[in-house]
């Protein structure tokens, strides 16, 4: 990870804010010289009232001046807190909207491997961190930064008049101030340290949030009576992110607790100083008022320049890892690729060539020099026990994943040589893990708006699935909303009707390959034959995969491998894998005996059960 410092991350957030609200920079600018002059203006209020009763000016005289002053110290304090306001306002729009919408693009766009495995979703998980409250990473940086520099700014101005007075006073200050910075260091290693016991603790602490709000856990939930684990579970890291945060801000407590043990001295000694130089005559009371208000004020900004370096520093732990994130690399190409529209009406052929794949934390390759042709039109069963590979090919085909070493062809050309979000356009998959959103049916079906969507194909596709006769009893047909987190009136659907479901989405995407990934894992097997018959004639013109334990999806496939540890065991059809009685056969007759009619006990040997 590139570590940026406070400077550099100023420049890419302040980009940012900018690129959201060009006003803001402008805002921002005015309340940095505002905040500069006020506290000025206070240090010579004092001095000038001082001056005016030694001096024995007239009391009309006297009431003007000073009105005048404290006139314009009170319209500035207005404008600076009017400003200072907006511009916080401000800042938790930068956070919330355009930092956000960052991390949202970058989820949403890089590549899946990023989000799936432990690596990027630890990255994400600490990106999230930096923008999840607004005294955290950019927001307290936006809030931060501009102290730091109108104290610097300050202390330039004030240090230069004291050191011309007396400079053993510059030495009392810095050197208490020293001390605090260094507590504020010790804190800071602390938070790093911890920082991924944190993210660990957050991320643990999420799912159980999530989990537990998911209406599609609710009747596992009530029936298993899980309600009691979850609750234990969000209480523990609860407690466990909260120990840890309270563990890391305690380091800075405590160095701000130490900054004001070490501002009393650091006054007492500073103070000292002065008044024994007024009784020494080397400055007269005017010049004490003033230099009273100079320490005063120059104990504010050194206070503040500290305090905001620390705190700099600390939101800087957080912005380094939302620009790690953001610049995390997407393994995939976003890029102009070659033209996809040449495929549109043209049979797809796929070829594998000396294909392998590791997944992350692992030795051994799931997929090893894998090689394998798949003309154009042909229909595929990829068959074996779980964890052969099935599902690792398919990611690989449509792109989800990236070849360690080999490459995909589609038609001769490399995947590698296609816009990927024009690549999947190839695909229509129907993956084992259902997933349904809380869109209506429709629009779950065609991915798009009310506006975009076919409805006259969403009809179609519903019959193809066996899902028609079901929608068309609902009261809002294909506008019924799944689940009942958007519209009170939505419905739940059952396993096997969701499976359809997402057939026919894989069917309105009309793609020249279709993938069907164990897609009748809640059909009963009359349904389940029914269905892929109905697919055996939908898919005459395309390039069809289907996975699947149960094989009464194979028999009508040009082709059938049975592959176990991310090799091909057997291949051939359904006739030439049974006469070879080879491991095909064995698990054909296995599930076939537990159809059998005359099995009217229900009775399975266990073996039948294992598959």
């Amino acid at each position: 990870m590139k570590h940026y410092n406070i400077f550099q991350n100023a420049n890419y957030i302040y980009s940012q804010a900018n690129s959201f609200n060009k006003k803001y920079k402008y805002k921002l600018a005015i309340t940095l010289i505002l905040k500069l002059i006020i506290p000025i203006i206070a240090t010579f209020i004092p001095t000038i009232v001082v001056y005016l009763i030694v001096n024995n000016f007239k009391i009309n005289i006297f009431v003007l001046l000073i009105g005048i002053v404290v006139l314009i110290y009170a319209i500035l304090n207005y404008i600076n807190t009017y400003l200072s306001l907006s511009v916080d306002i401000e800042s938790t729009f930068i956070r919330s909207k355009r930092f956000f919408e960052l991390l949202c693009d970058k989820s949403r766009t890089t590549g899946y491997e990023n989000i799936e495995f432990e690596d990027g979703r630890e990255k994400m998980m600490k990106a999230f961190g930096a923008i999840n409250s607004n005294w955290v990473g950019v927001e307290l940086h936006l809030k931060t930064f501009p102290t730091f520099i109108i104290s610097f700014v300050g202390l330039l101005l004030y240090s230069s008049y004291i050191v011309s007075i007396n400079f053993s006073i510059v030495i009392v200050l810095l050197g208490m101030t020293l001390l605090n910075f260094l507590l504020n260091i010790y804190a800071r290693k602390y938070e790093k340290k911890t920082e991924k016991i944190l993210n660990s603790h957050r991320t643990k602490l999420t799912y159980f949030q999530e989990e537990a709000n998911k209406l599609t856990n609710a009747k596992d939930i009530k029936i298993y009576k899980l309600e009691t684990m979850f609750y234990k579970g969000i209480k523990l890291f609860t407690k466990k992110y909260s120990k840890t945060i309270t563990k890391q801000k305690f380091r800075y407590y405590f160095a701000n607790f130490s900054d004001s043990i070490f501002s009393i001295f650091r006054d007492i000694l500073a103070y000292t100083i002065l008044v024994t130089m007024v009784f020494d005559g080397v400055i007269d009371v005017t010049q004490f008022t003033f230099m009273i208000g100079i320490i005063v004020g120059y104990s504010v900004w050194l206070n503040q320049f500290s305090n905001s370096f620390g705190r700099l520093k600390e939101a800087n732990i957080s912005i380094n890892n939302f620009r790690d994130y953001i610049l995390l690399d997407d393994r995939i190409n976003m890029e102009d690729g070659d033209d996809i529209e040449q495929f549109k009406n043209k049979k797809i052929t796929i070829e594998f060539k000396n294909v392998s794949y590791k997944y992350p934390m692992t030795e051994k390759p799931v997929i090893s020099n894998f090689n394998l042709k798949i003309d154009g039109g042909e229909k595929l069963a990829l068959v074996g026990l779980n964890g052969a590979g099935k599902t690792t090919l398919v990611k690989l085909l449509t792109g989800l994943y990236q070849p360690l070493e080999g490459e995909i062809l589609i038609n001769g050309i490399s995947s590698t040589n296609f816009n990927i979000y024009e690549y999947y356009n190839l695909f229509g998959v129907v993956f084992q893990d259902i997933n349904i959103f809380s869109f209506t049916i429709a629009q779950n079906i065609s991915g798009k708006s009310d506006e975009d969507t076919d409805f006259k194909r969403i009809e179609y596709v519903l019959e193809k699935a066996g899902l028609k006769e079901k929608i068309e009893m609902l009261p809002q047909k294909e506008n019924t909303y799944l689940t009942q987190e958007i519209d009170e009136d939505g419905i739940l659907l059952s396993g096997g009707q969701l499976q359809k479901l997402m057939l026919a989405r894989a069917l309105y995407k009309d793609a020249p390959v279709l993938i069907l990934d164990e897609p009748t894992s809640a059909l009963d097997p009359l349904a389940e034959q029914e269905l892929y018959l109905k697919y055996h004639a939908l898919t005459e013109s395309k390039t069809s995969i289907f996975i699947s334990h149960k094989l009464s999806s194979t028999q009508f496939c040009n082709k059938i491998l049975y592959l176990e540890d991310g090799k091909i065991i057997e291949e051939g059809t359904h006739k030439e894998l049974m006469d070879k009685k080879g491991k095909y056969s064995k698990m054909f007759a296995i599930q076939s005996q537990y159809y059998k009619k005359d099995n009217k006990e229900g009775k399975v040997d266990e073996q039948t059960i294992l598959f």
